[in-house]
């Protein structure tokens, strides 16, 4: 498929509130629909904010004020600004997670062949970083700047998906027995490209370049847990992939061994 035919998931943002322009005051509906909507509008809030100033400089004021909700509101779900922030860094992934693992369960459970279960989850991920940039800024962007607790569940975010690419290489490979077994560094490594390749465009305001990645990001995924080269996309554009890979592995292209720490004009003698 064309990846300039792939398009954005273009509805309503997981952080849209469930009841839109919630009036203030007295209002009739349940108190527990009521403070859901107030709690939803201020992790968008929040959301907005720090991708527009950064962690350290947005207030709770911008934070309100993004919310359309008071500071008295504000302090009745948290008690600070981080506690908020958090709050919706985890609504957040596991969106991301869901959307990602749901697009991954559907082609399976679809028939479809390994590959190309990968490639949908490339494409959701991509898919929701388009439509979710201010999330995808604070994502990739913020969460260092927030302190320890931030980065311990940044890094328990990017465990839960280098878990979930083991557990697509560990069922594929039971349908492709002649696929290499991967090693844990290489679960890293894959997951990682696509973060690391990910985080250039969203930092320089290309987030929507991220969906004609579609293509290069699964060959490269692929390279690095070396499932055979006849599978990937476009064999001839992700040749260096493979060069990469079979320098890794201490081999020519042409399958011989070059022993690894040989320079090459020793190796031809």
């Amino acid at each position: 498929m064309p990846t300039s035919a792939v398009k954005a998931d273009r509805g309503a943002s997981v952080f849209a509130p469930a009841i839109p322009g919630l009036p203030s005051g007295y209002t009739g509906l349940p108190r527990e629909l009521v403070e859901a909507s107030q709690r939803q509008r201020l992790l968008h809030g929040v959301t907005t904010a720090v991708a527009q100033k950064g962690y350290g400089p947005a207030t709770i004021t911008d934070i309100t004020r993004q919310a359309g909700v008071s500071k008295k509101t504000f302090y009745e779900h948290f008690p600070d600004k981080l506690a908020c922030f958090l709050a919706a860094y985890d609504h957040g992934s596991e969106a991301l997670l869901g959307r990602v693992t749901e697009a991954s369960r559907e082609a399976f459970e679809g028939g479809l062949e390994p590959v190309e279960q990968l490639r949908r989850a490339t494409r959701a991920y991509l898919g929701f970083l388009v439509a979710e940039e201010p999330y995808a800024r604070m994502f990739f962007l913020e969460m260092l700047a927030a302190g320890p607790e931030a980065i311990t569940r940044y890094r328990r975010c990017r465990e839960s998906f280098v878990a979930s690419i083991r557990i697509w290489h560990e069922a594929a490979r039971e349908r492709h027995p002649d696929w290499p077994p991967a090693s844990e560094l290489a679960y890293e490594a894959a997951t990682g490209s696509v973060h690391e390749l990910s985080v250039g465009r969203i930092a320089t305001g290309r987030a929507a370049q991220l969906l004609d990645l579609e293509d290069e990001l699964l060959d490269l995924q692929l390279a690095i847990l070396r499932v055979p080269s006849e599978l990937w996309t476009a064999p001839v554009a992700a040749a260096p992939f493979r060069d990469l890979r079979l320098a890794g592995r201490g081999e020519r292209d042409d399958g011989a061994s070059t022993g690894g720490a040989q320079p090459r004009e020793q190796r031809e003698r």
